[in-house]
């Protein structure tokens, strides 16, 4: 055996392990309907097609139900492969996709896992959504998907995320904006009081009130950034009688004392002191040390036993001055 032949029989055995060895999922054709995948295939590869029914993010990626005639899976996109599939504003509600993945099972549900992000093809672009006026939102609309366009008229925040007061001219309603969604957005400083956005996102209830909630961040378009003129305090200005009065401030960092829910911070400046109260959804996002020299906007909340303190909305209402 001459030398060519011996190195040509060895390329072909080391190609043959590395096809053993990779998982066997590219090659996968045959469509199988959702409703015939059992507990049989799990850890199998199957090329599902059907149409994102919903979305949502989670902590490493994004989850999509996805449904034919026959059942409902959930497409797990974890963030590296979703870099590679089609862009956030393809894999949406609407759109009709062809998946090839492995098959788990979270609990009872049912999941499929591509390998790559190109095992994801958008078949079908989901269909435009016609923006409605936000005062014709009602409870018969409550888990349908809808667009509106409006101007935030106030922010707040809570446990888990943040929320923003949109309105135009027939209405307002809240805007629900989980942790995660947040986080994904481009310029998370842009969503704020003055900013006029476009949203998409599923109608709920919360408290009796109407709120729409956006399941990615690509369902959350800035029209135009905001705008926003608050008149600015001197510290020993403010008292208990600017109760819900919004304030602008600039001090320096004297203390930092940590609380169930948050940080409060005490700044000074040439007239006096006041506490910044930050929850943990703020609080973690802004980091601050004594001795900073800083800019905020808040609420003023007074009582008699909490005494006044400014609470901050939003993260990027917190501005370290360099």
């Amino acid at each position: 055996m001459n030398a060519k032949v011996r190195w040509t029989a060895r390329l072909a055995v080391v190609l043959l392990a590395l096809t053993a060895w990779l998982p066997v999922h590219a090659a996968e054709e045959v469509v199988t309907p959702i409703g015939k995948i059992t507990t049989e295939h799990k850890g199998k590869f199957v090329t599902i097609e059907g149409v994102i029914q919903s979305e949502r993010r989670f902590k490493a990626g994004m989850r999509y139900v996805v449904s034919d005639d026959t059942g409902k899976i959930t497409l797990v996109l974890f963030d590296r492969e979703l870099k590679q599939a089609p862009g956030p504003d393809q894999l949406i509600e609407g759109a009709t996709v062809n998946v090839t993945g492995k098959v788990d099972f979270f609990n009872t549900e049912k999941q499929i896992v591509p390998v790559r992000g190109t095992d994801v093809v958008i078949v079908k672009p989901a269909p435009p959504i016609t923006p409605m006026a936000i005062g014709a939102i009602g409870s018969g609309d409550v888990g349908k998907t809808v667009a509106v366009q409006g101007v935030v008229a106030e922010a707040s925040n809570f446990s888990a995320g943040f929320k923003l007061r949109l309105g135009d001219d027939t209405g307002q309603i809240t805007v629900t904006i989980f942790e995660n969604v947040f986080d994904a957005l481009v310029k998370p400083e842009q969503l704020n009081v003055g900013a006029t956005l476009s949203v998409t996102g599923e109608v709920n209830t919360f408290g009796g009130a109407l709120e729409i909630t956006p399941g990615s961040a690509s369902r959350i378009r800035v029209v135009a950034p905001p705008a926003r003129d608050v008149r600015q305090y001197a510290l020993s200005q403010i008292s208990g009688n600017d109760h819900n009065a919004i304030v602008r401030v600039i001090g320096e960092v004297a203390r930092i004392e940590p609380f169930d829910n948050g940080s409060e911070v005490l700044i000074k400046d040439e007239t006096g002191a006041q506490r910044l109260r930050l929850y943990q959804v703020v609080a973690k996002r802004v980091k601050l040390k004594v001795g900073d020299k800083i800019e905020a906007i808040g609420r003023v909340k007074a009582s008699k036993t909490g005494g006044v303190a400014i609470e901050v909305a939003l993260p990027s209402d917190v501005q370290v001055k360099r």
